[in-house]
C-alpha cells in the first residue's frame, strides 16, 4: 500500500479558511400609533401604503457570497409583545409592499425571491421593557440565502402570529445567527 504525499500544512503554506460564524442584526421603528394588531399582520416601518421594505441585514461574508441562517433573536421594548408569536420571513431581495403597517402579510407583499421564515415567541421579559425571543426556522434547521446581486444583504419581515395591542414608535431588533461561506 502505498500513499501520495503532498506539502504538509504550514504556516508557509495555508490552506483557505472556508466559512464563519457571525451575529448580525436589523433594527426596524415601526409608527407612533396603537392601532391593534390582529394575526397575520405585517409589523413595518409605516401606515403608508407603498412606502415600507424589508430590514436588510448584512448576512454574507463577501458581495454574492452564500450562507445559512440558523437561528433569529427578536427583542422590543414593549412588553406588550409578552408571549406573542412572530414570523420574521426572509426574502434575498427587498421586498414590495403594496400595503403599509397592520396589513394582511399575503396581500401586502410580493414574493421578491423568498428564502423562508422563523417562527419566534417572545416569550422572556427583561429590564427597561424589553421583551425578546429566539426563534428557528419553520421548515428545516436553517435557511440557506444567497444575498441580493452584488451586496451581502437580505431582507426581513416581520408577521404577526399573535393579536397585539402595541406601544407607541416601539422598535424592533432582529439578531441573526449565520454560518458564512
Amino acid at each position: 500500500m502505498s500513499f501520495a504525499t503532498g506539502t504538509p500544512i504550514a504556516d508557509n503554506n495555508p490552506l483557505p479558511i472556508a466559512g464563519n460564524s457571525a451575529v448580525v442584526i436589523g433594527t426596524m421603528q415601526r409608527p407612533a400609533d396603537t392601532l391593534a394588531y390582529a394575526i397575520g399582520d405585517i409589523v413595518a416601518q409605516s401606515t403608508a401604503a407603498a412606502s415600507c421594505s424589508g430590514v436588510p441585514i448584512a448576512a454574507s461574508r463577501d458581495n454574492d457570497t452564500t450562507g445559512v441562517l440558523r437561528r433569529c433573536r427578536v427583542k422590543v421594548n414593549d412588553l406588550a409583545w409578552f408571549n406573542a408569536t412572530l414570523y420574521v420571513h426572509v426574502f434575498k431581495d427587498t421586498p414590495t409592499f403594496s400595503s403599509g403597517d397592520n396589513a394582511a402579510f399575503a396581500a401586502a407583499l410580493s414574493e421578491s425571491n423568498y428564502l423562508g421564515a422563523f417562527s419566534v415567541t417572545l416569550d422572556q421579559k427583561f429590564a427597561g421593557s424589553v421583551t425578546k425571543g429566539i426563534g428557528a426556522p419553520l421548515s428545516g434547521s436553517e435557511i440557506v440565502f444567497d444575498p441580493s446581486a452584488g451586496t451581502t444583504n437580505v431582507f426581513f419581515v416581520i408577521e404577526t402570529r399573535t393579536a397585539v395591542t402595541p406601544g407607541s414608535a416601539k422598535t424592533f431588533t432582529a439578531a441573526f445567527e449565520v454560518f458564512r461561506d
